[in-house]
């Protein structure tokens, strides 16, 4: 038994709390179009930080999303994103928010959080809506590989939304094999039913929901002060609608 604790040891010792954080498309700490239940800069006690991003998308039609994130006090974020849609009028606006709550305070293994946003969507006829949700994430090792997977469980609301639609996507953030890449390629995937906005999105949800996939590769990842990552993702992976995008965050602690 002595020696089955001691092994239990070595292994909670050889996987330390080390999950890099990044922004989605939206500007969220999150996964490819998810949020997670981390902060941006998380763990590094930083009372302000902030990042920037761009985002371009093509799935038979171009779309440039930039964003901002500004997190503070290692506990809270908000910010927001625009999403320009090639040859249209249709520009959205979302604005959003998160406060993990659990651990209040350092970096857990586990984490949860609350968020939401407000959505401009300039469609025709425009409309807004607004989505609540619950995030939960857990880092673990994957084949030897630290993976943070996350659950989100939430509710866009509006004039236009069904009543009895639940939000919903999972997925997970991989230190791809770290012993060829020394942390500097992480492996994104989830699942959702819904996109980061409720209409108009690259992300293209619909009714099969949809399965993304990408690669990010946090270039400055050894600076404690300065971030800089470059993402490469295939979105909607698995139906006939599927798309690419590339985009870039840059940011730093204040």
């Amino acid at each position: 038994m002595k020696k089955v604790l001691r092994v239990l040891l070595i292994v909670a010792v050889a996987a330390p709390l080390s999950a890099y954080t990044s922004t989605n498309i939206a500007g969220q700490t999150g996964l490819i179009s998810t949020p997670t239940a981390r902060i941006n800069w998380e763990g590094t006690n930083s009372n302000a930080a902030m990042t920037a991003g761009y985002n371009y998308f093509y799935n038979g039609s171009g779309y440039n999303v930039p964003h901002l994130n500004i997190a503070l006090f290692d506990r809270v974020e908000v910010g927001g994103a625009f999403n320009a849609a090639e040859g249209t009028n249709n520009n959205d606006l979302l604005i959003h928010s998160k406060c993990r709550f659990s651990p209040w305070s350092g970096r857990g293994n586990s984490a949860l959080a609350v968020g939401g946003s407000y959505q401009n969507l300039n469609s025709s006829p425009s409309y807004s809506v607004g989505q609540a949700y619950l995030a939960a994430t857990y880092e673990a090792v994957f084949f030897g590989m630290e993976a943070d997977t996350s659950v989100v469980v939430g509710k866009t609301l509006g004039s236009i939304t069904r009543t009895g639609d639940i939000d919903f996507s999972m997925g997970f953030d991989l230190n791809f094999f770290p012993g060829v890449f020394n942390g500097y390629v992480r492996w994104l995937n989830e699942i959702a039913n819904y996109d980061f906005l409720y209409g108009n999105a690259p992300t293209r949800a619909g009714t099969r929901g949809t399965f993304h996939t990408g690669f990010r590769v946090p270039v400055l990842k050894s600076l404690n002060n300065v971030k800089f990552d470059v993402t490469m993702k295939m979105t909607d992976a698995l139906d006939d609608e599927r798309g690419f995008g590339i985009g870039f965050v840059f940011g730093g602690r204040l």
